[in-house]
């Protein structure tokens, strides 16, 4: 078998774990991973959704081909079938992937068992607006440089390099002594991370 036509076929037989590390890569990591890192993360997915596949397969009585590796035996309509399904098995895990990290599931089922209070990799600026609580939904972004405060529900959040921006709605700002002094329907904020100052007002 040519190199070229084993590439293809390596490449086609590990589409579904290509597809979740292609959207984890676009859109849970802060960093672009290495060639080298998605390589091995599309491998070991694409291992978890031919798993997944054929444990399914095996539960309802359908067969499952095993692939073999060769120009002649490899584009069978079994082979398509498995590598179809497979495919959507991953894009359905990777958006389940994605769940788990918007919100944390594992570092929120750690801390439910008491072992450990930390919240994983990502900042605390990241865990608090991608809670679904209350008590972070409303938020005083308070500007000391400006002596204003903006105070408006979370609309939408991110960061980089050092930047943090917040998208805020049905926004009310007040000087510090309290006056109104307009209201805006949306406002967008970007600030230094360490000149940041939010306050959530919200009480229970």
């Amino acid at each position: 078998m040519k190199l070229d036509t084993f590439i293809i076929q390596l490449a086609i037989l590990f589409l579904p774990g290509v597809v979740w590390a292609r959207i984890d890569a676009s859109w849970t990591r802060q960093t672009k991973p290495s060639d080298t890192e998605f390589f091995v993360r599309a491998f070991l997915f694409g291992l978890t959704c031919h798993a997944i596949v054929y444990t399914i397969f095996t539960l309802i009585g359908w067969p499952y081909e095993v692939v073999k590796l060769e120009a002649s035996a490899f584009f069978t309509p079994s082979i398509i079938k498995e590598i179809f399904f497979a495919t959507v098995v991953g894009f359905l895990l990777a958006v389940l992937w994605l769940y788990a990290n918007t919100y944390k599931w594992m570092a929120r089922f750690l801390q439910l068992i008491g072992a450990t209070r930390r919240y994983g990799d990502e900042d605390v600026w990241d865990f608090t607006f991608n809670s679904r609580a209350p008590a972070v939904q409303f938020a005083h972004f308070r500007d000391f440089e400006h002596e204003v405060v903006y105070a408006g529900f979370v609309n939408a959040f991110s960061e980089r390099e050092g930047i943090r921006e917040l998208v805020l709605r049905d926004v009310e700002v007040y000087d510090f002594a309290g006056k109104l002094m307009y209201d805006v329907p949306l406002l967008y904020l970007s600030r230094k991370a360490e000149t940041i100052h939010i306050e959530f007002p919200h009480r229970p």
